[in-house]
């Protein structure tokens, strides 16, 4: 993804927990010294595919530094069934007028 874009980014769970009674879901990206977390109301889940859908904003991706960033998602159901993803990594491009434009 580039800086100061709006990138949608599809993540692809392998769990056998159901999506569809969630309680409590984060989608966590962290590069270093910035950690970014979208929670439930701000993420779209499709249950039948078990993918968690999060767009980021150009503020979001401004924030995150040239390189790797790593993303990870964490939920628990009703249930109190919890799951953690393994931590996926990202390329983050740089760009070269700073700024949302």
């Amino acid at each position: 993804m580039f800086r100061g874009t709006t990138p949608t980014i599809f993540l692809d769970l392998e769990t056998e927990l159901p999506l569809d009674d969630l309680a409590e879901l984060w989608v966590t990206f962290k590069s270093p010294m910035v950690e970014i977390t979208k929670e439930l109301s701000e993420v779209r889940v499709n249950s039948e595919t078990k993918t968690v859908i999060v767009t980021l904003t150009q503020e979001d991706t401004l924030k995150l530094f040239n390189g790797t960033c790593d993303v990870q998602v964490r939920f628990r159901t009703t249930n109190n069934l919890a799951f953690a993803s393994t931590i996926a990594k990202i390329d983050v491009e740089k760009i070269l007028k700073e700024g949302v434009i």
